[in-house]
């Protein structure tokens, strides 16, 4: 079986259409990746064939720029048929058996789904945040382009998403498969250490305003009595930040060998990273960074929970810090994220995607074996 999978250059989707990859893998299958110039070596680092767009619309999420700016060119990207068309190409070249796509290519779902290709579209956070979208200006320019922004709904294609059924705020019953958090690496139950621990991570996309974020962060936590880290990747310039004597500035690290000792993460609303937080069952303050996509509702979902606080984007230091305060002293907070973070360990998302996309590919591609058989060996060539 040949699986390509179609992505995009957004920092936080990368991680899970990587980890149901390697269960693919795992199972047999042939994997490799066509994108933006922008994640070859995360796949590659991975261990999957790349290959870039050969045209259509190139997007850098890296690009310091006003919010506006950037969404813009995010409805580019998103209203881009030509992307699916290469999509195409490739898959007809490899023998694809099936096409995982990005859900943020919505105009190249569409191109793929002509193709009569099977096709997977690939959610990476909460279908909520794709419903938001489609209401938005995003969603009614698509439409104007003869796009329905949820149109593969009503076609065959499987839709996976990467996220917790019950943290979902879903409308409605749209047809998709909430296959629960796809993990980073192996999670584990965090062990608070004497002086607490903190982890800060906003987004590695340029989110305009998030260096006046992180430094109000750091404001807030140089008179507490705590330890953090704060990974600063290419989207923050991080030269001039005043960083107090209580933190370490790092360009890239391991997250999960923070989270293991971690009390608390402070982090911009990301799907990806707010749950490998709580798959740790850590405990998060979301300051939305782009409160145009999913981050407020998932900083919504952590609150509601009972697992952290949401904070406005540019919440002054003095409310950061008593955020902090109340998180690190009513442990109330760290036994809701520690309950999350049990059931997120109960079933690693991306291999109950892995066996959705296997069994969707085979029940296509030929039929069921007499007597039935496990689908994973009947279609791993």
């Amino acid at each position: 079986m040949r699986i390509l999978f179609v992505t995009v250059d957004g920092g936080g989707n990368i991680p899970p259409q990587l980890a149901i990859a390697r269960a693919l893998k795992h199972r047999g299958a042939q994997v490799s990746f066509l994108g933006h110039e922008g994640v070859r070596e995360q796949v590659e680092a991975a261990g999957f064939a790349f290959e870039p767009f050969r045209a259509g619309h190139h997007f850098d999420p890296t690009v310091r720029r006003s919010l506006l700016a950037l969404m813009a060119d995010f409805a580019k990207t998103s209203m881009d048929r030509q992307l699916g068309r290469c999509a195409v190409d490739v898959a007809q070249r490899q023998g694809a058996s099936a096409i995982v796509v990005d859900v943020i290519l919505t105009a190249g779902i569409s191109e793929v789904l002509k193709a009569d290709i099977p096709t997977v579209v690939c959610v990476h956070c909460f279908y909520r945040g794709m419903q938001d979208l489609a209401a938005s200006p995003i969603g009614w320019l698509l439409r104007l382009r003869g796009t329905p922004p949820l149109g593969a709904e009503r076609s065959d294609a499987l839709h996976i998403v990467t996220a917790r059924a019950d943290l979902d705020p879903v409308r409605g019953a749209p047809p998709v498969h909430h296959t629960g958090v796809a993990w980073q690496g192996v999670p584990k139950a965090a062990a608070a250490q004497p002086i607490p621990r903190i982890l800060i991570s906003l987004s590695t996309c340029a989110f305009a305003g998030q260096r006046r974020m992180l430094q109000n962060i750091l404001e807030a936590i140089g008179p507490l009595p705590v330890q953090a880290t704060v990974t600063v990747g290419p989207a923050i310039d991080a030269a001039g930040l005043r960083v107090p004597g209580n933190a370490s500035l790092h360009a890239w690290l391991d997250h999960d060998e923070v989270l293991a000792g971690a009390s608390l993460v402070v982090g911009h609303g990301g799907h990806s990273t707010t749950m490998r937080a709580l798959s740790f069952g850590v405990p998060v303050i979301v300051m939305p960074a782009n409160v145009l996509i999913d981050q407020r509702r998932v900083g919504a979902a952590v609150r509601d929970a009972g697992a952290g606080l949401l904070l406005r984007k540019h919440a002054a230091p003095n409310r950061i810090r008593a955020a902090i305060e109340t998180v690190l002293l009513d442990p109330r907070y760290r036994q809701s994220a520690a309950r999350l973070g049990e059931r997120i360990r109960e079933r690693d998302g991306a291999q109950q995607a892995a066996e959705l996309i296997t069994q969707f590919a085979c029940a296509k591609r030929e039929p069921k074996p007499i007597g039935g058989g496990d689908s994973r060996r009947a279609c791993a060539s």
